[in-house]
């Protein structure tokens, strides 16, 4: 099995990898699955690297003057590091838009679990209003600073890659 230099060829044809893992394992095709972990490792990154970018250009922006902008960044920050972590771990992630409601569906073991299954919702619903809202009142509904939500991506992203290194051995 060669490594392709498409994650997204990857991503599609191996749907579950952790099916297809136990697919091979249970076929003692073992030779393969080093190969196999590389495939997903490149995906995982891949996903880590666009939290990486969200971060960064929440980060650039003026909380006073682009709250909207901080908001759904910061958010989309943690929600690709939280879609790798969940990509390694359970196998596979829908690529759809129903995916945001698993923001938080994270292993028990990942660092606070009981934390980040409450805040990550949480940023997820002032990316909605700052994404879809136009209404005068819409930003007294939230109860977190576009700064808050800022600091909170930056330490999901630090959690998740110790995570992933420390599980799984990934550098991301």
């Amino acid at each position: 099995m060669a490594l392709s230099n498409d994650e997204r060829k990857a991503l599609e044809l191996l749907r579950n990898h952790a099916e297809f893992k136990a697919t091979l394992v249970s076929l003692t095709m073992n030779r393969d699955l080093t190969v196999l972990e590389q495939h997903v490792h490149a995906v995982a990154r891949r996903w880590f690297e666009l939290a990486r970018i969200h971060y960064a250009d929440a980060s650039a922006a003026n909380a006073s003057a682009n709250p909207r902008a901080v908001y759904s960044r910061a958010y989309y920050a943690a929600y690709n590091a939280s879609k790798a972590v969940r990509y390694v771990v359970r196998g596979s992630v829908s690529l759809k838009g129903d995916d945001h409601r698993r923001v938080a569906d994270l292993p028990d073991k990942f660092p606070d679990v009981d934390s980040w299954t409450s805040q990550l919702p949480l940023l997820y619903e002032h990316r909605l209003r700052a994404d879809y809202d136009n209404w005068s009142d819409t930003s007294a509904e939230n109860t977190l600073t576009p700064s808050d939500c800022l600091a909170a991506a930056a330490k999901f992203l630090s959690a998740a890659e110790q995570f992933l290194m420390a599980e799984y051995g990934l550098t991301v």
